[in-house]
């Protein structure tokens, strides 16, 4: 049995020895009528609700240690062509406070192939305050950050979205794919500052070559009320964002550059979002560079109450162009010199429960290079995923 599958038998054992522990000791005086009512708790309305009193139970006898988790299996397409369901990946978050000014968070992941602390670090606020999660959004509040340790890197904005329960999607963007192979992890050291209009991060960091690389990025939210209690957790109207990395190696010559500009808006039921990036490998000896450029355009819907089940609708049209390319002339090969995809779908949140999301997504490429033309599932024409995602 792997690491984080004991970790999550841990969890789920802790969960019940926290409602068991946590249940009200018997009242002495039978008649009493306040008694009587001391010792009959309100059930839970909802499993929902179940699992997040076990966990404040759960968290006050861990002096505040805050505990979750969430996994997902999908649809994935096998040599053959054929498709099958298998397992995704299993996530272990964990955080908590050492005083008003230090907490900590991490994550540990579980797939097939791997375990891994995929992000962990102390977070010191000079002021301000709002519990840093180990992924996803950052904190709205009015606050400075100081982070050192393993996090997601904040370069564009898909980095927000790159755990399964938090995005809409099953996919993601080919920015994050082809440009940035993947999405950005490193270890290191980052600022984090907001003043409500404007936030900033800046990293120093071990980077890609063996060397240090510096960056950050800058947001702006010009129509937003930040500090509103009622929207405090997606309190974007619009934010516009300009990112920039630079990577060095050991003898601290330059070795890769990135730019990225980013934008999001909410208007009612309706999301949309930009991202553009260009990232370049400066030439060495051993190979010419590359140039690796990338945009996508993403539109989601909740639709609200026209259905049982609360449903968010995406469809996202993207290009990525890397040069020199795989091929020198265009039509004369098997293959593109650019990847051009457009990628439909849903989310839904079964029975309203907020513990299982079910997500269908569409894929159709309008031109693929020649290493995409080998991904399983290609030749089908339209490619069709499904994933259910479980979040505790």
């Amino acid at each position: 049995m792997g690491a984080l599958r004991k970790f999550g038998w841990l969890f789920w054992l802790s969960l019940a020895w926290a409602g068991a522990a946590g249940a009200a000791e018997p009242c002495a005086d039978k008649d009493n009528d306040a008694c009587a009512e001391a010792t009959e708790p309100a059930e839970p309305a909802t499993m929902r609700e179940a699992i997040d009193e076990a966990r404040e139970d759960l968290a006050e006898k861990l002096h505040g240690v805050q505990v979750s988790a969430f996994g997902d299996v999908q649809s994935i397409y096998g040599d053959t062509g054929r498709q099958k369901l298998d397992w995704g990946a299993f996530e272990l978050d964990v955080g908590g406070e050492f005083n008003d000014d230090l907490q900590t968070a991490f994550a540990i992941v579980e797939t097939k192939m791997t375990t891994a602390l995929a992000v962990g670090f102390l977070d010191y606020h000079a002021f301000g305050g709002g519990r840093i999660a180990p992924r996803g959004r950052l904190w709205v509040e009015k606050g400075l950050h100081f982070q050192l340790g393993r996090f997601d890197i904040p370069f564009g904005s898909d980095w927000q979205f790159f755990a399964s329960k938090d995005s809409a999607s099953i996919s993601r963007p080919l920015t994050t794919d082809l440009v940035m192979e993947g999405g950005y992890n490193d270890a290191g050291l980052r600022i984090l500052g907001n003043d409500g209009t404007v936030n900033f991060n800046a990293y120093l960091l071990h980077g890609f070559n063996a060397g240090r690389l510096v960056g950050g990025r800058l947001g702006l939210t010009p129509f937003s009320e930040p500090f509103s209690l009622k929207g405090a957790q997606e309190p974007k109207l619009a934010e516009f964002g300009l990112s920039y990395f630079l990577d060095a190696d050991a003898t601290k010559r330059k070795r890769e550059t990135g730019v990225a500009v980013d934008a999001e808006s909410h208007l009612g039921d309706w999301t949309g979002r930009l991202e553009y990036m260009v990232r370049k490998k400066e030439p060495t000896v051993l190979d010419a560079g590359l140039t690796m450029r990338g945009w996508h355009v993403t539109q989601e819907y909740e639709l609200g109450e026209s259905l049982a089940w609360a449903t968010k609708l995406f469809v996202r049209y993207e290009r990525v162009v890397i040069r020199p390319a795989e091929i020198a002339t265009p039509g004369a090969g098997p293959g593109d010199d650019r990847d051009v995809r457009l990628a439909a779908g849903f989310s839904t949140n079964v029975g309203n429960s907020d513990l299982l999301q079910w997500k269908l997504e569409v894929q159709n490429y309008r031109a693929a290079t020649p290493t995409t033309r080998t991904t399983p599932g290609f030749g089908s024409g339209q490619m069709l995923f499904t994933q259910f995602v479980v979040v505790l």
